[in-house]
């Protein structure tokens, strides 16, 4: 009798375990099923045409030209090799610029302290757009419009990716610290020797967040620059307009969409490990 009020107990306490990974499978094949679409039309040869209402779930014929075609088309290469440069050497500036004064503020003491955090908080409260006239301005002033530096520089310093660092400080002993003091070490040297290492996964979380909003902006750069040799990979999918007629457009709109989704894709495989734990312990602050 007891065995089998046992195996009843077991068997509703797996309810809830279910009911959330039906949950959970739901919400993933939502967010999955239109990029398996897009991947679909991407693959499908310039001729086909849809019938309207219904849903492809394969191509027809695979058709992997067609990337080829999309590339040439507008020089995708050149977009995809200007929006690395920009969002790596963003990223990577500002990771030091955050590292730096996030490793000040939360490890530091000094006077002012708590006015300065309150003056950064201060700036996280209005939006990017509200800066974008006076940052043209004074990009345009200083002759860098149409420059990568006008692309990389405004917003270096990022206030969110600061709080971020500042909140994983805590998490960080005192005692590391006196200790280096004690062995004599300077401040560069614990800053990259011991609380870098640290942080490396509150850094990779920052590094895959950065990368991808710099990968995806649009606005800024098409304010900045009307150089089609300095144009990013969303100012390159602009360019895509009715060439071949019909639906061969979509499609090759569509390659050209998966295609600005690999770099993103191998960023985040490469920094995977770090990303998750990164979330997992600012989560937990």
């Amino acid at each position: 009798m007891s065995e089998l009020l046992l195996n009843r107990r077991k068997k509703r306490s797996r309810v809830p375990d279910i009911c959330i990974i039906v949950l959970l499978s739901v919400i993933a094949f939502l967010q999955i099923f239109p990029f398996w679409l897009q991947i679909v039309t991407s693959l499908q040869p310039l001729d086909f045409q849809p019938e309207s209402g219904k849903i492809y779930w394969w191509p027809v014929a695979l058709t992997f030209s067609n990337y080829a075609e999309a590339i040439e088309h507008v020089d995708l290469w050149r977009g995809v090799l200007n929006s690395l440069i920009v969002s790596l050497g963003y990223t990577l500036l500002s990771a030091v610029v955050v590292l730096l004064v996030g490793y000040v503020v939360g490890k530091k003491d000094f006077a002012g302290k708590k006015v300065i955090k309150a003056c950064l908080l201060i700036t996280m409260m209005a939006p990017g757009e509200l800066m974008m006239v006076t940052n043209y301005k004074l990009i345009s002033d200083m002759g860098l419009t149409n420059t990568y530096a006008a692309l990389i520089l405004p917003g270096l310093v990022n206030v969110t990716g600061i709080f971020l660092v500042i909140s994983f400080m805590n998490s960080i002993p005192n005692a590391v610290l006196e200790s280096a003091d004690i062995d004599g070490a300077g401040e560069l040297t614990k800053l990259f020797k011991i609380v870098l290492p640290m942080c490396m996964p509150v850094i990779a979380t920052y590094f895959i967040l950065n990368f991808v909003a710099q990968w995806n902006d649009y606005l800024w750069p098409m304010v900045v620059t009307s150089d089609p040799d300095l144009f990013t990979i969303q100012l390159k999918l602009t360019e895509f307009t009715s060439y071949y007629g019909g639906f061969a457009d979509n499609i090759l709109r569509a390659a050209a969409l998966i295609f600005t989704l690999v770099p993103v894709i191998i960023i985040y495989l490469c920094c995977q490990k770090q990303f998750v734990e990164g979330l997992s312990v600012t989560g937990m602050k």
